[in-house]
């Protein structure tokens, strides 16, 4: 009995030795160079006998035994396996030794090369072409900012620097919709500070209505004949926007001239009061 258990004993032994030697000798890993620089391609492959995952684990390791990097590789119909890894693609910040394993519950073989991490030291990204400290950015950041800054105070500059004139300092109607600054100019005179020189008075009224030539201004500007001073002026406003040859490239400069005209005798208390009379009989 004694001797049937030793017989069992010493054949499980050299089972186990026998499966060892036999996985060894059946296990390898490859790589294509000992040397490899940053963003260099590294070519690993070998072959495994079969296991319950029909897989492999191949592993890289720094020389202070930090992985960098690990993948599962399937076995293929004949126990091989490939792969191709881009040297620093993470992590791998210095320069030495590095390991690649291959894993299958244990270590099974091992390569070592030599990686160089290049210039920089313990970079962001060893795979970063191109690396920008905070410092860098804070002060781009800044000599964009006051660049900004400068280019709209060269174009405001005409504003900033404008001396104040009559029409800043007076409380006028016209500021709140700015039909003063879109559409004062010489062709659209407004009586703003009583400086407003009338270019027809009384007499030449006269003259037209003994003429027959007298202009219907209430028509020209499109209002009746008890049109109050706002609705005059709102009404000149509406149709200077209107008909202004720059405005409307159909209009023409003598239909403008006729409501400026028209606008100058109903605006002017006495010109109008002048007008009315002669209108009536008309």
């Amino acid at each position: 009995m004694q001797n049937q258990v030793l017989v069992v004993f010493f054949f499980s032994i050299f089972t186990i030795i026998f499966a060892q030697n036999s996985f060894a000798e059946n296990s390898s890993i490859n790589i294509d160079n000992t040397f490899y620089e940053k963003s260099d391609i590294i070519s690993i492959w070998g072959n495994a006998p079969a296991n319950p995952q029909n897989s492999v684990f191949v592993t890289i390791k720094d020389d202070s035994g930090n992985t960098v990097w690990t993948e599962k590789l399937l076995l293929d119909e004949k126990g091989e396996f490939s792969t191709l890894v881009i040297a620093g693609i993470s992590n791998w910040a210095v320069s030495g030794n590095y390991d690649v394993m291959l894993e299958s519950g244990e270590i099974i073989e091992t390569k070592t090369f030599f990686y160089d991490s290049g210039p920089q030291v313990n970079p962001p990204s060893v795979i970063d072409e191109y690396y920008i400290s905070q410092e860098d950015l804070i002060l781009t950041f800044t000599i964009a900012s006051v660049t900004v800054v400068l280019i709209f105070v060269y174009l405001a500059r005409n504003i900033i620097l404008r001396k104040k004139t009559k029409y800043d300092e007076e409380d006028l109607a016209s500021k709140k919709d700015r039909d003063y600054e879109k559409y004062h100019s010489d062709w659209a005179e407004e009586e703003m500070f009583g400086s407003h020189k009338s270019t027809i008075d009384a007499d030449e009224l006269r003259d037209m209505y003994n003429n027959k030539s007298l202009p219907n201004y209430y028509q020209i500007l499109d209002l009746p004949a008890n049109a109050s001073t706002i609705d005059i002026k709102n009404q000149y406003r509406k149709l200077a926007k209107q008909y202004h040859p720059d405005r409307n490239k159909d209009s023409s400069e003598e239909k403008m001239a006729n409501i400026n005209k028209a606008y100058e005798v109903l605006s002017d208390k006495k010109l109008k009061s002048e007008y009315d009379k002669f209108y009536k009989l008309i």
